[in-house]
């Protein structure tokens, strides 16, 4: 079968997820309605760097071992996105460990065992104990025809053996079988898969084989409740919810792609309903996936981010999680228990604008709070992106903007967010009559005098201890103006950061990224 050019071009999206405008330029409830996540509080935030590149991710899964696979696209060329059939890119499955302290190891490219770099090897299905693979191949061929099909691969003595590719009839010459999803039940598996196969309701629809005595059944189309006329894919089939999710680019959603969930089994379906935001958005949400808590899980995006450089460019992954707002119930057994899990979120780094708070200023306090000026720091963010990379060409102009980009993203941001875990823990320890000891230090960038930079230091100190008398109806408020012991900050203003800068230019003192790190405070033990 020979695609046409505008079936080429979907079925590499959804093989390697890279958006279709890059080709020319335990058991819990889950809340899935609107009116439903008044309770939750949830966040949603790409991954860091160590995992986004400025190339594709995506199909990110996380194991109970906390081991954390993904699939990313990347080209070892230095080459323009428009002629990608001509240019050198590879797909490749990855893994990375995800630690206590929220950060992901290098990733590990798999072995050429199962990354055949004759391939696009993606969208694959990892059991939980990590020992079985199903994935997928893609092969283009010289006249055009991209085809794809399910392999899989078991793990013996810690190493992978030599892949296996599904018999018919889960592969069919001629048609591409991709997006493999295995469900295991006492005496039987089903696997959901995604094909351009004959009798379907579209050009690519999702589909079930009962997997039986060592045998593949004849695959059976889902059906016209969850297919329609136009693209089904990623299904993910969560059993203790007893629901599918999958995206479909047919349904009248938010976006392009958007992520639907439907209670049932094989085929035997409700209606589908849409996903809320913000797990859906304007742009391609797909491969929605829960962690074995059901309260958090990943998903795979090419929406924006603080307006990256390259808009709606390339997939990232992104992690979410929500919980009902129950901060007056949490139980902590343990004096060491809490300190436990303050140390596990200590130093935490927060990050400032130029010469902020207060510009020009030589006082040694201020009235702003770090909330106000983390904000206006965010709103920002696109100017500080875009006058990093302000008279240079080429890649050194990218790579310059890509880095404060995924600053913003992987510092920025996650020095907030952890800032919020620990004034939940902190309100729990004064709320038991625990003592907290923290000290924290402040620091800016080299570019005024010694005086000034201590001074401006301190102001940023005492900003975040605004921040804290304010926040949880100024609940910490009376402990930090010792009305009441138990919690004591030591406040330690350095000045600034013993460097000097190779230019004067305002593109590398003030938007850089070396001064943007300078500019902070750290919170520690």
């Amino acid at each position: 079968m020979i695609l046409c050019n505008k079936q080429q071009k979907i079925l590499l999206f959804l093989v390697v997820y890279i958006y279709l405008s890059t080709l020319y330029a335990q058991n819990s409830s889950f809340p899935f309605k609107d009116n439903e996540l008044d309770s939750f509080s949830i966040t949603i935030n790409p991954l860091p760097h160590a995992i986004n590149s400025h190339f594709s991710e995506f199909s990110g899964v996380l194991l109970s071992d906390s081991s954390f696979w993904f699939t990313s696209m990347r080209n070892d060329a230095d080459v323009d996105r428009e002629h990608f059939f001509e240019t050198n890119w590879y797909c490749y499955i990855y893994n990375s460990q995800l630690s206590e302290k929220f950060s992901y190891s290098n990733p590990q490219k798999l072995p050429n065992k199962i990354n055949n770099p004759k391939y696009f090897n993606s969208n694959f299905f990892i059991s939980d104990d990590g020992k079985q693979l199903y994935f997928a191949r893609c092969q283009r061929f010289e006249d055009g025809d991209l085809k794809c099909s399910l392999w899989k691969s078991i793990k013996q003595k810690n190493k992978w053996q030599k892949p296996q590719k599904l018999p018919e009839p889960i592969n069919l010459d001629n048609f591409s079988t991709l997006q493999p999803f295995l469900v295991e039940y006492n005496d039987y598996k089903v696997i959901y898969f995604v094909s351009n196969r004959p009798g379907g309701y579209g050009n690519l629809d999702i589909w079930y084989s009962i997997y039986k005595d060592g045998v593949f059944q004849t695959p059976i189309n889902v059906g016209p409740i969850i297919n329609t006329e136009g693209n089904e894919v990623t299904p993910y089939y969560n059993s203790s919810l007893e629901t599918l999710f999958f995206s479909t680019d047919e349904r009248k959603g938010f976006g392009d792609y958007d992520i639907w969930y439907s209670k049932g089994a094989l085929s035997r379906w409700q209606p589908p309903e849409l996903l809320s935001k913000p797990f859906n958005s304007e742009y391609n949400d797909i491969y929605f996936v829960l962690n074995n808590d059901n309260n958090s899980g990943y998903l795979s995006s090419n929406r924006l981010y603080y307006n990256m450089i390259e808009d709606t460019c390339c997939n990232d992954i992104y992690y979410f999680n929500w919980n009902k707002i129950e901060r007056d119930t949490i139980k902590i057994e343990k004096d060491s228990t809490l300190s436990k899990r303050i140390s596990s979120i200590l130093p935490i780094t927060l990050y400032f604008q130029n010469d902020t708070p207060d510009p020009k200023s030589y006082f040694d306090t201020t009235v702003s709070d770090y909330l106000e000026l983390y904000n206006l720091y965010m709103s920002d963010i696109q100017q500080y992106i875009r006058m990093s990379g302000e008279g240079l060409n080429g890649e050194e102009q990218r790579e310059a903007m890509y880095s404060v980009s995924a600053f913003m993203r992987d510092s920025v941001q996650t020095g907030y967010d952890r800032l919020m875990l620990l004034v939940e823990y902190l309100v729990d320890a004064v709320d038991k009559g625990y003592s907290v000891s923290l000290k924290v230090q402040g620091f800016a960038s080299p570019l005024h005098n010694e005086q000034y930079n201590k001074l401006l230091s301190k102001r940023r100190i005492i900003s975040l201890l605004n921040f804290l008398k304010k926040i949880e109806n100024e609940k910490l408020k009376p402990y930090l103006e010792d009305k009441k012991k138990g919690l004591e900050i030591e406040i330690l203003p350095e000045g600034a950061v013993k460097h000097t800068f190779e230019t004067d230019k305002i593109r590398e003192t003030v938007f850089g990224l070396r001064a943007a790190k300078d500019r902070k405070i750290v919170i520690s033990e």
